[in-house]
Formats: structure tokens, C-alpha cells, sequence
């Protein structure tokens, strides 16, 4: 690794890993971080990407801007494809030109009906919906753009702050002293300073970092009724969870029953220990508890 702090320009620095991110790199001596909001850069804009990739000069960019409104891309999935598909390209296209590597942060609903094991980047993607078809597409022009770097692919993310599943769980447990949550859709839950930590991790690696598409995913799974029921659990609230199925909550996108992402070959590519989701949990809540 270079003596000198590998410098880290992140899109989208006010979303939810986003703003992590920047939380994280205060407190390392092995990257500088360089953060750009929906206000900062319109990433659909090519020009402009190409403009503030040049002035900046990032050893890497870690490009987490994205459209993430999962129900809204099924009425609106020209404008989802250009933020996470032709922004993408722009945004690759840049660092090519500039000689700077790339992460691009990807989502478990690429996939859709699959076996019940934990996923690999290798395996078959056939999204379900307009939002995975569209980070399929930004995938695609990763790849294709030949950029150096990493896809990221990512499910179930939460964080301490912001708007989230664990504290949605949490405000509507305040509000109604009970919860019913759907125990047919199984996943990874995934921190996202833990997630942060390991991107910068691999930020700091520049352009010998692991390459190509791969899973970030804590071990073990849940429901994210089993989730909800852990979250109480650290919270230390007496609140029933009750199980119900995906039919009581009608939403316009499909959700994937299964998003179990298998993340151990990328913690033995970068030497990092495995970490049970439930644990992972109880470090992002001492991390809230200090807010």
C-alpha cells in the first residue's frame, strides 16, 4: 500500500452509505475522502461527472448515488434506468479517462426466482423488477466501460441514523407497542458501517483491489420478521412481533423471497474474519446509542 492516503471521492455523500462512508473516513489515516451530493453533481449529467472526476483526481471513486425508490421504478423506470444505468457509464467513463478505480455499490434484486443457498457473484441474475432491472443495467456498464474496480452487491442494508428498516421497526414499535412483520422473504440483514469499513478497506487497496462483481453479506440469515424480533431484542423493548406473509403488505415491486447474498469469498479475498449479522446488529447499535 502507498504511504500517502489513498483519496476517495464518494457520489452520492448525503444518502445512507454514503454519509457512512464519509463518517468512516474521519477516523482512518489510509484514505481521504471527497464527498458529492445530489446537489453537488447531477451524476446523470456525463459532462459534468467528467468535469469534477478531472478537477478532483481520485485515486478511487466509490459510487453510491443511486435510485433506490424500489416501488416508484416500476411507474418510473426511465428515470431509474438513467441514474443507475447511464450514470454509471458516466461516471466509469470518467475514471478510465483519469486513471482512477471504481467500487460500484449493486443490490440483491438483481435476482429473482432462485435455489434456496447463498448466492454467489457467479451465479444466474433475472431480475423481477424495474428497480433490478436497472442496476442490472448499471452492471452491465461497469463491466463494459473496462474500468478497474469492484461491483459491490449489497442487501438489507440499515444504519443507526436515517431512514431504514431498523428504524422504521423501531418508530412503529414506539407508536402502536406491536409489530407485524413478513417471515416469507429471507435475506442477509447488512450493516452499513460495517459495509463502510470494508469499502474503504478496499479503496485503500486502488487498483489491487479484488476486481469484478462480488457480495458484501455478514454470515448467517433471517426473515425479516426474525430481524424486526432481533432488533427489538438490543433495543430491550418488550414488543410481539407478529409473522405474517408478503400478501399483507401489497407493494408495487416484487420483492425477492430469497436475497441471501453469499459474502465469503470476498472476506477470504481480502482476509477479513467472518461476522454473524446478529452481531453485526449489536455494533451498529452501540453505534446509535452514542448518537
Amino acid at each position: 500500500m502507498d504511504a500517502k492516503p489513498t483519496k476517495v471521492l464518494v457520489t452520492g455523500a448525503n444518502g445512507q452509505l454514503g454519509s457512512r462512508l464519509m463518517a468512516c473516513g474521519v477516523n482512518r489515516d489510509d484514505v481521504v475522502l471527497e464527498g458529492l451530493t445530489q446537489a453537488d453533481l447531477d451524476v446523470c449529467d456525463r459532462e459534468a461527472v467528467r468535469k469534477q472526476v478531472a478537477l478532483l483526481r481520485p485515486d478511487v471513486v466509490i459510487h453510491c448515488a443511486a435510485y433506490t425508490a424500489v416501488d416508484a421504478a416500476e411507474s418510473n423506470e426511465g428515470e431509474a434506468h438513467r441514474v443507475n444505468a447511464e450514470a454509471v457509464a458516466h461516471v466509469a467513463e470518467a475514471c478510465v479517462a483519469e486513471g482512477a478505480s471504481m467500487i460500484h455499490i449493486s443490490t440483491d434484486y438483481v435476482f429473482g426466482l432462485t435455489e434456496h443457498r447463498p448466492l454467489l457473484p457467479t451465479d444466474e441474475v433475472n431480475p423481477l423488477g424495474a428497480y433490478g432491472r436497472t442496476k442490472r443495467a448499471g452492471e452491465r456498464a461497469f463491466l463494459k466501460s473496462g474500468v478497474k474496480g469492484a461491483v459491490v452487491r449489497v442487501a438489507w442494508l440499515y444504519d443507526a441514523e436515517g431512514k431504514n428498516f431498523m428504524n422504521t421497526m423501531l418508530n412503529l414499535a414506539g407508536r402502536h407497542g406491536a409489530l407485524k412483520v413478513v417471515d416469507d422473504q429471507l435475506g442477509v440483514p447488512t450493516a452499513a458501517p460495517l459495509l463502510a469499513e470494508g469499502l474503504l478497506d478496499m479503496a485503500a487497496r486502488r487498483t489491487s483491489m479484488p476486481q469484478g462483481i462480488w457480495h458484501f453479506a455478514h454470515e448467517g440469515h433471517a426473515s425479516w420478521h426474525g430481524f424486526a424480533q432481533e432488533i427489538m431484542r438490543v433495543a430491550q423493548l418488550d414488543v410481539p412481533v407478529e409473522a405474517v406473509s408478503s400478501d399483507a403488505f401489497p407493494t408495487a415491486a416484487h420483492r425477492p423471497a430469497w436475497s441471501v447474498l453469499d459474502g465469503r469469498p470476498l472476506r477470504k479475498e481480502m482476509g477479513w474474519p467472518g461476522i454473524h449479522w446478529t452481531e453485526a446488529l449489536q455494533r451498529c447499535w452501540e453505534l446509535k446509542k452514542d448518537v
